[in-house]
């Protein structure tokens, strides 16, 4: 057969098969023994096997599928192609619940065609790109934080506590320290917690990290298992200061939900800053 019969083949199962998800087109294409030289995960041996993995994976999982051959080259039996599929996820794939995402993906495939017939095929494809588009993997580059993210990120690696809790804590451990992170004006302006200190946020990037210049270092941040409960006006730079003392080791950190202010609507006493 000709280069441009042997490419009419593969337009044919892109178009019947994969697009109009026409299985009973691959019994007409395919040999019974049709070979997938890197078969997908799950898929059977031979032209029975595509036809299940398309019928029970591919197609529910995308099930408007498109699939666009974007170049094409042959020489004798073998086809070249680069090709983009997209769709919508909406079944399982690979493991992966249904995102309702829309994904486009690049594949690149070498089919042998012989006498009409597409006898083997090997397939790459963008699986990187599928599953950062999928949310399995995260995106790169990573998107920019921003304020809100951050807090986010502080709150689900941190474990908090609420103000009648810490209360009940601090009649029963003395060694608690309460660290309210906000600067000492913004401290004056409400108070704080009874027995806080006010070590800012900024200052605390230092003075917890035990390899600074020991005239930067604040000694009553030396044991990093000693109980830490950091606080702010209304929670969020309170939840930075936790997550940046877990990260820097700290083990037994939590972050006041609601700061001061849900302390204070609370009906518990505030005090003048303590240092």
């Amino acid at each position: 057969m000709s280069i441009a019969e042997n490419k009419a083949v593969i337009r044919r199962f892109v178009q019947e098969v994969l697009n109009e998800k026409n299985l009973a087109a691959i019994d007409t294409i395919c040999p019974p023994d049709y070979v997938e030289l890197d078969p997908l995960p799950g898929q059977g041996l031979g032209a029975e096997g595509l036809k299940q993995f398309f019928a029970g994976s591919f197609f529910p999982a995308f099930p408007d599928l498109e699939w666009v051959n974007e170049d094409m080259v042959a020489e004798g039996e073998y086809v070249m192609a680069r090709s983009t599929w997209t769709g919508t996820h909406r079944g399982e794939f690979l493991g992966i619940p249904p995102t309702h995402r829309r994904v486009r993906v690049a594949a690149w495939t070498i089919d042998h065609v012989v006498e009409g017939k597409l006898v083997d095929s090997r397939i790459m494809v963008d699986a990187l790109g599928l599953l950062q588009q999928l949310g399995a993997l995260p995106a790169w580059p990573p998107p920019p934080k921003t304020f809100h993210s951050m807090v986010d990120e502080a709150y689900r690696a941190v474990p908090t506590i609420k103000s009648a809790d810490l209360q009940r804590r601090l009649k029963k451990e003395s060694d608690v320290m309460i660290i309210n992170v906000r600067d000492a004006a913004d401290v004056a302006q409400t108070g704080t917690i009874p027995g806080a200190v006010n070590i800012s946020f900024g200052t605390l990037t230092y003075a917890a990290d035990h390899e600074a210049p020991e005239d930067w270092r604040d000694p009553r941040l030396a044991d990093h298992t000693r109980p830490i409960v950091t606080v702010c006006g209304l929670g969020p730079l309170g939840a930075l200061g936790g997550r940046l003392l877990h990260d820097m080791g700290f083990t037994n950190v939590q972050i006041l939900e609601g700061g001061v202010q849900a302390w204070i609507d609370a009906g518990l006493p505030v005090v003048e800053i303590h240092n």
